[in-house]
């Protein structure tokens, strides 16, 4: 009996895809007519059952790996840089709700280190969600907010609202592959609203308090290319711990076709 395994990818294997497998039986017991009336039948049964016992273990093992690429409205999710704790992804499909929950040494200067839960899109959007932090936290930098990306290395250009552990709330972005991290600070201070929009080369922060008001910190000049990577991250400040951060209601709004991806 061989059973084989192939993890596939998509975009020319940088990027998580799908799974494949197949099972191949050899059947080293040939059954004649005569057979029936031996104790080979036995054997030959066992070998059926558990034929179809690996056929449903198989199975339920494609289904997790499937979803857990494919998340929510959201298509993949990976750490990203150089991670001491492997990060992950819980999605209630009741709730609607987002548990991310990651390590990562910063996301600062030429570099970051974080867990991304990703989608790809083109065009103009903007992407809203009600975000909060899980627990006291160890480091007051700890991090959480929606990013836009333009692919998955650790240096590449992104721009993203990222609300810290202590409250501050800053836009922040890399400009080039591998250039320094600069940010825009807001005025605002530990919302639990958080919009980024983009128009064209324009981004927008918007940040509010339950029912209140919006802030805005607007920064012009990134061009990333149409399609980006955008999401939701959080990094702890810290690879040696991870940090869990719970994002509500969250949306991806397409303002000139008029659509609304919701959960």
């Amino acid at each position: 009996m061989v059973l084989r395994f192939t993890l596939g990818t998509n975009n020319g294997g940088t990027e998580p895809g799908y799974l494949k497998y197949s099972l191949t039986m050899i059947d080293e017991c040939r059954l004649s007519p005569d057979d029936y009336r031996k104790p080979k039948i036995i054997k030959y049964l066992i070998l059926r059952i558990l034929y179809i016992f690996i056929l449903i273990f198989c199975f339920n093992i494609f289904n997790a790996i499937s979803q857990d690429l494919s998340i929510g409205i959201f298509e993949g999710h990976a750490d990203i840089g150089n991670i001491e704790k492997i990060g992950s992804v819980r999605y209630n499909e009741s709730s609607q709700e987002y548990i991310i929950e990651a390590s990562g040494e910063n996301m600062w200067f030429d570099h970051d280190e974080f867990h991304f839960l990703w989608k790809r899109i083109k065009g103009d959007f903007i992407l809203r969600a009600h975000v909060e932090f899980i627990g006291d936290g160890v480091d007051d930098h700890r991090k959480l907010g929606w990013m836009i990306r333009q692919n998955l290395e650790a240096d590449a250009p992104h721009v993203n609202a990222s609300i810290h552990g202590d409250g501050l709330t800053s836009l922040q972005f890399r400009r080039t592959i591998g250039a320094n991290t600069e940010e825009l600070r807001s005025e605002m201070n530990a919302p639990n609203i958080v919009q980024l929009e983009r128009k064209g080369s324009t981004y927008i922060m918007s940040t509010a308090h339950s029912d209140k008001e919006f802030l805005d910190v607007e920064l012009s000049g990134i061009d990333m290319g149409d399609e980006v990577y955008i999401g939701l991250f959080v990094c702890s400040h810290n690879n040696a711990v991870t940090e869990k951060a719970i994002f509500r209601n969250v949306r991806i709004i397409f303002p000139d076709e008029k659509i609304q991806i919701v959960n």
